[in-house]
C-alpha cells in the first residue's frame, strides 16, 4: 500500500475493518492494530512477518530459544514445537495476554519485558530471534547489548528488521528508525564478532529506492544472496521461507560482552 492510499482509503473499507476489530475484541479481548501482526488478520504483513519464524524454524532445534518482541505469540509458538524451551517477551500487556490464551505449549512462556532490559541471566540462550521488533525500539544499542549479554557462547542472533530501501515515501509513525544495510552491520558489529546481512530477494518498487539500493552496492556494501548460494558460516540452508518482500535478516554470532 502506497502513502497516498494508506491515507485516503476507502470509507467503507475502514468501517469494515472496524467492525472486524470490534467483533474480535469481543470474542478474545484483543483489539487489533495494524502495526501488530496476528493470525486472526492474515494479511500481508502477517504473512511477511511469519516467514521469517518459518525460516529460523531450521537454527530452532533443540535449543533454548527467545524471541524478543513475541507480539501475538503466533511465531514464537511454530518455533516451540522443534526447540528445547521458548520464551517470548513483549512490552504489550494485552499482547501477552492474548499470546498465553491463545498459543500453549509444554516448553512455551511469556513474560512482559522490556527489549532494552532483559531480565535473564548471561548466556542462558541459544538462539535469540528479533523479527520487526529492533525499528520499533528507542534504544537499539541496548537491545543489542542485552542480548550479546544473554546469549551463549556458540549461540546466534538472528535480527530481521525493515530495509528502508523497500519503503522510500513511506513514512510510519511506529517506527524509531530503519537501518540503512551499513548502518545495520556496523551496530551489530558492536556486540557481535561476526555478522552477515541477508539481502532481500525482491528489488526496490521505486525510483528512489532502486538508486538508493545501486549507489549502496557500487560502495561494495553488498549482503548475501541466500537463494542463489543458500549457505551461511559454512552451513548450508533451508532458503523456502527467505522471500520475506521487505526487511534486511541479519545474523550474527560471538557476542561481544565487553562493550559498554
Amino acid at each position: 500500500m502506497s502513502s497516498l492510499e494508506s491515507i485516503f482509503q476507502n470509507p467503507l473499507d475502514l468501517f469494515t475493518k472496524a467492525i472486524k476489530r470490534g467483533s474480535y475484541f469481543l470474542r478474545t479481548g484483543y483489539w487489533h492494530t495494524p502495526e501488530r501482526c496476528c493470525e486472526g488478520f492474515p494479511d500481508d504483513n502477517f504473512a511477511n512477518h511469519l516467514k521469517v519464524y518459518r525460516f529460523a524454524l531450521q537454527f530452532a532445534v533443540d535449543k533454548d530459544v527467545l524471541d524478543v518482541g513475541s507480539g501475538t505469540g503466533y511465531g514464537i509458538h511454530a518455533i516451540s514445537q522443534s526447540c528445547k524451551s521458548a520464551l517470548g517477551i513483549d512490552l504489550s500487556r494485552q499482547a501477552i495476554r492474548y499470546a498465553k490464551r491463545k498459543y500453549q505449549n509444554s516448553n512455551l512462556q511469556y513474560i512482559r519485558m522490556n527489549a532494552e532490559s532483559l531480565a535473564f541471566d548471561d548466556k542462558s540462550f541459544d538462539l535469540i530471534i528479533s523479527t520487526e521488533n529492533f525499528e520499533h525500539l528507542h534504544d537499539q544499542r541496548a537491545n543489542l547489548r542485552e542480548t550479546a549479554r544473554v546469549l551463549r557462547d556458540d549461540g546466534a542472533l538472528l535480527l530481521a528488521t525493515p530495509n528502508p530501501e523497500m519503503f522510500l515515501g513511506i513514512q510510519n509513525r511506529y517506527h524509531t528508525h530503519e537501518f540503512v544495510f551499513e548502518e545495520l552491520l556496523n551496530l551489530a558489529r558492536e556486540f557481535y564478532r561476526d555478522c552477515v546481512i541477508a539481502e532481500n530477494l525482491l528489488e526496490p518498487n521505486t525510483p528512489e529506492g532502486i538508486r538508493m539500493k545501486a549507489e549502496r552496492v557500487a560502495r561494495g556494501a553488498v549482503g548475501v544472496n541466500l537463494a542463489a548460494k543458500p549457505i551461511i558460516w559454512g552451513r548450508t540452508i533451508d532458503n523456502t521461507w527467505i522471500s520475506n518482500t521487505h526487511s534486511f535478516v541479519c545474523f550474527c554470532r560471538f557476542p561481544l560482552r565487553n562493550h559498554h
